[in-house]
């Protein structure tokens, strides 16, 4: 007895070693999470993305949870501060959501924005459409049809498209907002090219919005002459002091999907000189619009070449004239490091037209730096 004693004592540290890993093993396993709900929208062509909300809550005392997304287990944690992130959910692998690829699909629609301020909508490929959005970069547009001519009506985001909250519309509009007019499509529930993904444990709610982004979509946009030297919208930074007599301009069309692949600046004094102006910026679109009759007055088309994805942009903000030298003011607006952008390849552009003819036209940036490609010449 003594010995069996002493045998056991010798063995309690490993004994205690053992429990331990086992406590510790246990503290370290991570449990699904509770109440758990998916929401995925999966994103095809300009964008090929499929983007997953998880929400749930972690257990009493808990700082981690986890899931099986497809073949691969997330960790689960509180969220994270991202444009993506939404009340009440969790974060993936320390993000605000899973991400993943999408199929590639053939073109779903078509939009064009007429200067009347309706839309002509054409489904593609016997796509299914159940919505329609547009946004000029700026603010988004619910069409109120999803074929032939049809009007829209301001929207906050893509809320209400297909199944996504309020809140997951709004957080996918803001992203996509400052690449340009484009166009989305929501997918009949019935059109969508991928599988739902396999969700491990099951979770109560399951929903799922395919949607279909149409980049470059051109727009012709006439807006009142702005005066130089103060910002056109709020944020926008002062425009460099220009040189000699401040001159009024009209913004005639802007664009991202110009013919020209480098940087530069066209001038056309000319009725001829401006439909080749149109022909470069409306290179990619059919029904390209007559431009205005000159009477004087010269267009100037100022093209920043082509750019990998979207969220490229350029805007005249000042214009003066000083011996016969025009100088140009522009805005050029770059995604920010990160961002949400539309993977389709643009070349961003804009027109205005200024009363009276020039020898020379530069143009610079708001610091008054030259913008690559800025000199033109009067012909």
């Amino acid at each position: 007895m003594p010995k069996l004693l002493h045998m056991t004592r010798s063995h309690l540290p490993l004994l205690g070693a053992a429990l331990l890993g086992v406590s510790l093993l246990s503290a370290c396993t991570m449990s699904a999470p509770g109440n758990l709900r998916v929401h995925e929208a999966l994103l095809y062509g300009g964008a090929q993305e499929r983007i997953v909300w998880v929400y749930g809550t972690l257990g009493q005392g808990s700082t981690q949870s986890s899931v099986k997304l497809g073949a691969n287990t997330a960790e689960l944690r509180a969220q994270v501060t991202d444009d993506l992130a939404l009340t009440g959910t969790l974060s993936v692998n320390g993000k605000a959501t899973y991400r993943s690829a999408t199929s590639v699909t053939t073109q779903k629609l078509s939009v064009t924005r007429r200067t009347d301020g309706t839309f002509n909508v054409t489904p593609l490929s016997g796509a299914r459409l159940s919505a329609v959005y547009f946004t000029d970069g700026q603010t988004w547009t619910k069409l109120n049809g999803t074929s032939g001519t049809v009007t829209g009506t301001r929207s906050e985001g893509l809320g209400g498209a297909g199944q996504l909250s309020r809140d997951e519309g709004a957080a996918l509009g803001r992203a996509l907002l400052g690449q340009g007019p484009l166009a989305v499509g929501v997918l009949d529930s019935t059109d969508i090219p991928d599988a739902p993904l396999s969700v491990e444990p099951a979770p109560t709610e399951y929903q799922r919005t395919a949607l279909y982004v149409l980049p470059n979509v051109t727009t012709q946009t006439p807006v009142t002459p702005t005066r130089p030297g103060l910002p056109t919208t709020p944020g926008t930074p002062p425009t460099a002091t220009l040189p000699g007599d401040a001159l009024t301009f009209t913004e005639l069309a802007s664009g991202t999907q110009a013919s020209e692949t480098a940087p530069a600046t066209r001038v056309a004094r000319t009725s001829s000189e401006a439909r080749t102006l149109y022909a470069a910026a409306y290179a990619r679109q059919t029904g390209a619009p007559t431009p205005p009759t000159l009477n004087g007055s010269t267009l100037i088309g100022v093209f920043l070449g082509q750019r990998a994805t979207g969220g490229y942009g350029v805007k005249v903000t000042g214009a003066s004239v000083s011996g016969g030298v025009l100088t140009l003011v522009v805005q050029v607006r770059a995604p920010a490091p990160n961002s949400f952008t539309t993977q389709a390849i643009t070349s961003p552009w804009t027109i205005v037209q200024v009363p009276g003819t020039f020898t020379q036209v530069r143009v610079v940036d708001s610091a008054g730096q030259p913008l690559q490609g800025s000199v033109g010449n009067d012909r």
